[in-house]
């Protein structure tokens, strides 16, 4: 016999105590009772409502209220199923039959409670209760930190799937909403819900804005997730979104154009100028990797480029008389399947080194081109051209040039260091002197100076600027009268300083019948006056002739002059009276010695 239903005054002294320390012996007697009596027993219900989280002790309700009108009970038998939450969670008194909290109750942990409460005369009652939901629970994200890859570039609108938050509290209580609270910078981003049929309010991150990784390449999003409490609660996590690259940028240059300048001396595999090359993009796709373009430039090899580094580097020996300027077009591509590629000018400018001597070509200005200058010109006649160059210095040759000899009369001069003229500075005289010798020298600015050098003979020519002179004024000769025609009288001479035609001298006699020229006649070469003609004493005794020199200069110069001829008187005459009959008188008385006739 179950102890509660003793109907001794003990029995009933002790079922308070026993309801309470035994009430699991008494439930399952009072579950045999009931099970007994079930059809012939009232039964009653009570509905309770608590909300979770009060303090242990809160009133819950009463049993009594569950009772059919103006019924009452000293004492109720509880049922107590295991698993209930009942025996841990609640207090029941069963005498007075209040309800009261054990401890705090969490409706996320158990949201009701039921039993059996059974009066002594066996009215049952079904006690439920309801345990309501506050807002204890602030929604909380499945992870604090999440990160998310998004590529550059994505299309404005594609959507990304994020954890929904969790809230454990339900209806308005739970997660309502969420917004991105900051990171958001250029509202780059928005947030999409939706409601799912378990209720889940489920997250999508969209993309809002174009993005590019070169401008930014991460946002650090902070999310919120908030319920519908008044105030409401939130929980947040951390979102980094990184941009990840596309090979959307090609290599860019520092320098569109890049110059050097280089010694042709320059010993193979020297540095000469590095190139540098960045790409906005990241990994492979901004690995920068450096080549020349030989279909555009160097096809000959003259320069190499580290892949790498963009260092160029000599390749072969140069040579500035053969080429003075090297122009490269080099290319900077990145490591991307689909390479970027971008292009720039690299200009080398190759230095002379001075392994030539300069060269000069002389041009002599005369008729024929050969080294002559008429002793007729004048001071800044121009004798010869003299041109200059230096393959080490090119069109432009920094060379000095000087002249020597000549004696002062010849100078150089030049207008612009590459064309110089050697012209006449003082007056020739081909009869002084006929020829000078010239050396030109043309010196480089090279250390040590390389030097050329020309030496010539400059020949004065003749003009007819001398006239013929006779090596005497005045010739005296004595011949005897009687001399057969053609014989030698006596020879003249003239020079001239000239040469050539202008010094060729011709000799012609002054035709004047008073002085009995014709008498004589002279050789026109040499000079020799022989007689023409019977000379007469007793006509002229001293016959003069003038002498005419001529010299073959264009006009002709000439000079006289005068032979006197004395004749030796010689008896080649007999007398002669001058009339066959002679008259005289003479006076009477004339002393002795009177002449009275001749």
């Amino acid at each position: 016999m179950c102890p509660a239903m003793s109907g001794t005054s003990e029995g009933l002294r002790r079922r308070s105590w026993v309801s309470r320390r035994w009430r699991p012996v008494y439930s399952l007697c009072t579950a045999l009772v009931l099970v007994l009596v079930q059809s012939s027993l009232v039964r009653g219900a009570l509905e309770l409502q608590l909300d979770e989280e009060q303090p242990a002790g809160t009133i819950v309700g009463n049993i009594g209220d569950g009772l059919p009108p103006g019924v009452t009970s000293i004492i109720y038998f509880i049922s107590d199923q295991e698993g209930t939450g009942v025996g841990s969670d609640l207090i029941i008194d069963d005498t007075t039959g209040v309800i009261s909290t054990a401890r705090r109750l969490d409706r996320e942990q158990r949201d009701h409670y039921s039993f059996i409460a059974v009066t002594m005369t066996g009215i049952t009652v079904e006690v439920f209760i309801t345990v309501n939901d506050i807002n204890d629970h602030a929604p909380a994200f499945p992870k604090k930190r999440a990160v998310l890859k998004i590529p550059e570039h994505t299309a404005v609108g594609t959507k990304f799937s994020l954890e929904p938050a969790t809230d454990a509290d339900k209806d308005l209580l739970t997660t309502q909403g969420y917004a991105i609270r900051e990171g958001n910078v250029g509202q780059a981003f928005r947030l999409e819900t939706k409601r799912a049929a378990n209720k889940v309010l489920y997250l999508d991150l969209v993309v809002n804005a174009q993005l590019d990784r070169e401008k930014r390449s991460s946002y650090t999003l902070v999310l919120e997730a908030f319920d519908g409490g008044s105030p409401k609660r939130i929980g947040s996590m951390s979102l980094e979104v990184t941009v990840t690259d596309i090979n959307d940028h090609a290599p860019a240059f520092n320098q569109s154009r890049y110059h050097a300048i280089i010694s042709e001396s320059l010993p193979q595999g020297s540095s000469i100028l590095q190139v540098f090359a960045t790409d906005e993009d990241e990994g492979d796709n901004g690995l920068v990797l450096y080549e020349i373009n030989r279909r555009q430039s160097d096809p000959d090899r003259y320069f190499v480029m580290d892949t790498k580094s963009g260092v160029i580097t000599l390749n072969r020996p140069l040579d500035y008389e053969l080429k003075r300027v090297h122009e490269l077009v080099v290319q900077a591509r990145d490591n991307a399947s689909h390479p970027e590629v971008t292009n720039a000018f690299v200009t080398i400018h190759v230095r002379d080194f001075n392994d030539n001597q300069p060269t000069m070509t002389i041009i002599f200005l005369s008729e024929d081109g050969s080294p002559r200058i008429s002793e007729g010109a004048q001071p800044g006649q121009y004798v010869a051209r003299i041109s200059v160059t230096d393959p080490d210095y090119g069109e432009y040759a920094n060379v000095n040039v000087s002249l020597e000899g000549g004696d002062g009369k010849f100078a150089l001069t030049t207008k612009d260091s590459i064309i110089y003229l050697i012209y006449v500075d003082q007056v020739l005289d081909r009869e002084e002197r006929d020829s000078y010798d010239l050396r030109v020298m043309a010196t480089d600015s090279g250390t040590p100076p390389l030097r050329a050098e020309s030496s010539f003979t400059i020949q004065v020519t003749d003009v007819n600027d001398n006239p013929p002179l006779f090596d005497q004024q005045a010739y005296r000769q004595t011949i005897p009268e009687v001399v057969y025609p053609g014989s030698f009288v006596l020879q003249v001479t003239a020079r001239d300083k000239d040469q050539g035609p202008n010094g060729d001298v011709r000799y012609s006699l002054l035709k004047d019948r008073r002085s009995h020229s014709d008498w004589f006649s002279i050789d026109a070469v040499t000079g020799i006056i022989t007689t023409a003609s019977a000379l007469d004493f007793e006509s002229e005794p001293a016959p003069s002739v003038t002498v005419i020199a001529t010299d073959g200069g264009r006009p002709p110069l000439s000079s006289t002059a005068k032979v006197d001829i004395l004749l030796q008187d010689v008896n080649d005459n007999t007398p002669v009276f001058s009339s066959s009959f002679y008259n005289a008188s003479v006076k009477e008385n004339a002393p002795a010695g009177t002449c009275f006739l001749e």
